[in-house]
């Protein structure tokens, strides 16, 4: 998903893969530009997401840095033209391991960073430039990244195998073959996952659909929702119309005009 749909949208949202030394920890680096303040009728949707990010912010207001956790459902947080954003998206299972915090209690939030998360990363708003340039951005906020990360202890192994067996799926496999694919007990890694990841099994797995259902329209706009549907793995349009609705309080028709919105850049589920 690589191509803008179109030069004149009001926002830009890019990602770019991170260096080898920090994949293990690491999903993407991201940046958000905002040309426009969105009408009140239309507001901003950021998408349900299994990963948690850390953004740097600045506006006219002027910078700060936040934590995002993972969530279920859609936010729609108030975005002013001018708005710039700088962000690190996490494995679903890094959240302990980067930020010294438990995954559960972070759920659904969105906030200035804590002064232990700060202390443990240190200041982005005197490392990354005040630039456009995504790449720039970007490399810069990668280096700062080595510099921190290299020395975190390493995620469960056996979580990290069923985040990757429910991403290799699309969300589309059952709780017992993720258990197998993470060689543990069903009942032991129920228990386990949403204490590294904050989410259930079952809910990661519907984010990860309802995503892979956004990068299918992303990746080509001319396809009907209903071909969309039968290729994520919903039973008909109408399912997912439903789980649309579900969790991001909008129907697929509403999503696409809302994705329409904004110019992607490489952007992956």
């Amino acid at each position: 998903m690589s191509t803008p749909r179109s030069t004149r949208a009001p926002y830009r949202y890019a990602e770019r893969p991170p260096t080898t030394a920090i994949a293990p920890w690491v999903l993407s680096l991201w940046s958000f530009q905002a040309d426009a303040t969105p009408p009140a009728d239309e507001p901003y949707t950021v998408w349900p997401d299994g990963c948690a990010s850390i953004a740097l912010a600045r506006d006219a207001e002027g910078a700060r840095q936040l934590g995002i956790g993972p969530r279920l459902t859609a936010m729609r947080p108030p975005v002013t033209a001018g708005l710039r954003l700088w962000g690190v998206r996490l494995w679903p299972d890094a959240i302990t391991a980067v930020l010294g915090i438990p995954a559960r209690p972070f759920r659904d939030r969105i906030d200035v960073a804590s002064p232990g998360i700060s202390a443990r990363l240190g200041d982005l708003h005197s490392t990354i430039p005040r630039t456009d340039d995504v790449d720039r951005g970007l490399r810069v906020l990668n280096e700062w990244l080595v510099e921190r990360l290299t020395d975190c202890p390493a995620p469960d192994p056996r979580i990290r195998a069923a985040v990757r067996a429910i991403v290799a799926a699309r969300g589309e496999v059952s709780m017992s073959d993720i258990a197998r694919a993470a060689n543990v007990g069903l009942r032991h890694l129920q228990r386990r996952f949403p204490d590294a990841t904050g989410l259930t099994l079952r809910e990661y797995a519907r984010v990860r659909r309802l995503r892979e259902a956004l990068a299918r329209r992303l990746a080509d706009g001319s396809e009907g929702w209903s071909r969309v549907a039968a290729e994520t793995g919903f039973v008909d349009q109408a399912h997912l119309t439903r789980e649309f609705v579900a969790l991001t309080g909008a129907t697929p028709r509403h999503a696409s005009r809302r994705l329409d919105a904004t110019q992607h850049d490489t952007v992956t589920p």
